[in-house]
């Protein structure tokens, strides 16, 4: 006679019975109902979106702000190709987004006006000087690339690395009225890849700074510049010195009974009282126009 383990044998199958085949058809309800809920719903939301989108539609954008430069067409489509629903259901930060990237807007803003106008605030940059070849630049350094048929014509132009923007506007700022108190003109500023400064002025004649000291070296070619001119009209300025300055003149020198000697004028540069007055030796790297043309060590 075989023996079975009560522990260890298997209780056969329990028959189905009715009151487990309620509740298990109540569950299949409540989940297919559930489905059936969310895709009337979803189905509601569409319908409703496009009804709101024939009888509340966005009729009228306008625009607020003093628009110059940016294109209006270009601001009208930009807009359009963001229209995707009707008054109460349209994102605005969309429309917003999509402004702000356009290269003259340095900042928009957008609301809705009842019951069909969308109100677009638009800030536009004002640019200060060109920006390399391709870009402009405004007063605190913003650096924007509009078309080339964007670009506004006579303005100085400044050059360096997009981050050092701020740095180059700064000098430019700083330095303008400097030579405009002696009659000139910066219609160029570089900050070249190497940190070295440059400009060019109205009067033609390039100024060579380095890149160390600039300041001081700026500051000794200003108390320079009367005399530099009462010898003759400068081509280049060389001020990559310790204490002096090197000219390359344009054309032949110009003398006259009130003009200074040569030799005065390409001498090292040194305060020397109150006036600033130039003493010292002529550095052996100058060169005139009977000078050899000896180029100073870079800094």
């Amino acid at each position: 006679m075989n023996r079975i383990d009560p522990l260890t044998a298997k209780s056969p199958p329990r028959a189905p019975t009715p009151e487990g085949d309620i509740k298990l058809g109540w569950r299949l309800f409540k989940g297919f109902s559930g489905l059936l809920l969310i895709a009337i719903m979803v189905g509601t939301g569409h319908w409703l979106l496009r009804l709101e989108s024939l009888y509340l539609p966005v009729r009228v954008v306008s625009v607020e702000g003093e628009v110059r430069q940016l294109p209006l067409p270009l601001l009208q489509d930009t807009v359009g190709r963001t229209l995707k629903a009707g008054i109460l259901t349209q994102d605005l930060a969309v429309i917003q987004a999509a402004v702000e990237d356009l290269a003259w807007v340095s900042s928009a803003g957008v609301r809705r006006v009842w019951p069909d106008r969308v109100m677009i605030s638009v800030k536009e940059h004002k640019p200060l000087a060109r920006w390399g070849d391709d870009g402009l630049v405004t007063a605190t350094g913003a650096v924007f690339r509009p078309g080339p048929d964007e670009i506004p014509r006579g303005l100085p132009r400044l050059d360096g690395p997009d981050d050092q923007a701020p740095m180059v506007v700064q000098r430019f700022l700083a330095w303008q009225p400097l030579f405009q108190n002696l009659g000139l003109t910066i219609i160029a500023l570089e900050d070249d890849p190497r940190g070295a400064w440059s400009l060019k002025t109205d009067a033609g004649f390039t100024l060579l700074l380095g890149k160390a000291e600039v300041d001081p070296r700026l500051e000794r070619f200003l108390r320079a510049y009367p005399e530099i001119l009462a010898a003759g009209r400068p081509a280049r300025s060389d001020m990559r010195y310790s204490n002096g300055l090197a000219v390359s003149w344009s054309g032949t020198r110009v003398a006259n009974q009130d003009s200074p000697p040569l030799e005065e004028i390409a001498q090292a540069v040194t305060p020397s009282g109150p006036q600033g007055t130039i003493s010292g030796p002529m550095p052996d790297s100058y060169h005139g126009p009977s000078a050899p043309d000896r180029r100073p060590s870079r800094s």
